[in-house]
């Protein structure tokens, strides 16, 4: 009965943040209204809807140090890049099946090349920084560094984009949603702002934070779920991480990404997945360990057994970006066909992870004490 009160928790917590994405949504579309195509997904939706997984590195990393808290964080933080780079666009292509937009879904093949070139640089700096075993200020700082250059790239190139934003946002929050309802579906404008008031800055800014908030609580009970069911399974924590816990974080990129394919956005849709990986490999996996660094004066040591697993990925998470970008530069037919591939490698990556279980050996302490002293000494 106690896991399945945990797996209750981690439905319930996955169910809110799902929800929360509406009020999010919306916040964020008029934020951003002004934004050139393609960079709203990558900035506002990628960094809010990636709040999840920033707030889980983080309360893993501080809540749960003793646990290999840390690599508990970098394990979701990767499968949800994973999953991102294989769901999300499989979901924006089945949308636009549904909607019976595949005739008009087309991609800037300049954004997705410059995307996928930045993530791939980003994933291969963590894959070396995970290799040795041990993180400090100086690699902390350069994985946020890596968002902070993305940010500056995609604000000025390419300057030829225009906005094609055909939305207008000046609006009136008209719903006749019972409150009733309202709590239900957590809609966050129709709870705490009037039915007939303006979508303002300041209301969308109020709706924004509020959605942090409520995927900072939303996570902490994923984390403490996740913890539970691994103990109860006798599974390695960080395996739960990967697949689980990074489904359920991922749920509001997905979402975003959906949405935005259905209204032709689909720059953004697939920005989004990219924008959102980049962001949690850099600032969701970086800021987290340098307040670390910084608050006890020391180098954050990982797992080695964790490591080993981990850094068995570089190559795969490498080349699924590449199969992700040929998917949609390649070629303006058979959607439906090119997103049953990407489900697939979905499949087989969580196979690989099911059998990464069965290889998992405890390390006795004297390996552990070595494996430390490796790092430092190549630290």
């Amino acid at each position: 009965m106690e896991i399945l009160r945990h797996i209750f928790l981690l439905f319930f917590s996955s169910y809110v943040i799902w929800k929360v994405c509406d009020s999010f949504q919306q916040a964020s579309r008029f934020l951003g209204r002004h934004m050139p195509n393609g960079t709203r997904g990558a900035t506002i939706n990628a960094i809010g809807s990636s709040f999840p997984e920033f707030m889980t590195s983080f309360i893993a990393i501080f809540e749960y140090s003793k646990n290999d808290g840390a690599m508990f964080g970098i394990s979701n933080t990767t499968g949800s890049v994973v999953y991102n780079i294989t769901m999300i666009p499989f979901f924006v292509i089945f949308s636009c099946f549904l909607f019976k937009t595949l005739n008009k879904l087309k991609f800037d093949k300049v954004i997705l090349i410059r995307d996928s070139i930045f993530l791939i640089m980003t994933q291969v700096y963590l894959m070396l920084v995970l290799s040795s075993g041990v993180i400090n200020i100086v690699n902390s700082l350069i994985l946020i560094a890596f968002y902070i250059l993305y940010l500056i790239i995609i604000f000025n190139y390419p300057k030829k984009i225009k906005n094609t934003e055909k939305i207008h946002y000046d609006f009136l929050l008209e719903n006749s949603k019972h409150i009733i309802k309202a709590l239900k579906d957590v809609d966050l404008f129709r709870i705490f702002f009037s039915k007939s008031q303006k979508q303002n800055t300041l209301n969308s800014f109020i709706v924004l934070s509020l959605s942090i908030i409520v995927f900072y609580f939303m996570c902490d009970i994923l984390v403490s779920s996740s913890y539970a069911i691994s103990d109860i399974l006798h599974i390695p924590s960080y395996f739960v991480a990967m697949t689980v816990t990074a489904l359920a974080t991922s749920v509001p990129d997905t979402i975003l990404s959906i949405k935005d394919a259905k209204v032709g956005e689909f720059d953004d849709a697939i920005t989004n997945a990219f924008g959102s990986n980049i962001f949690n490999i850099s600032f969701c996996i970086g800021f987290p360990i340098l307040i670390y660094n910084i608050i006890y004066k020391s180098d954050l040591f990982l797992g080695y057994n964790s490591v080993e697993s981990i850094n068995n990925l570089k190559n795969i998470s490498i080349f699924l970006v590449i199969l992700v970008v040929a998917t949609f530069i390649i070629g303006k037919s058979k959607w439906i066909f090119r997103s049953f591939i990407l489900l697939l490698t979905y499949i087989l990556f969580l196979v690989y992870v099911g059998l990464e279980i069965d290889n998992f050996q405890t390390i006795p302490n004297d390996t552990m004490q070595h494996h430390r002293h490796l790092a430092n000494f190549s630290s």
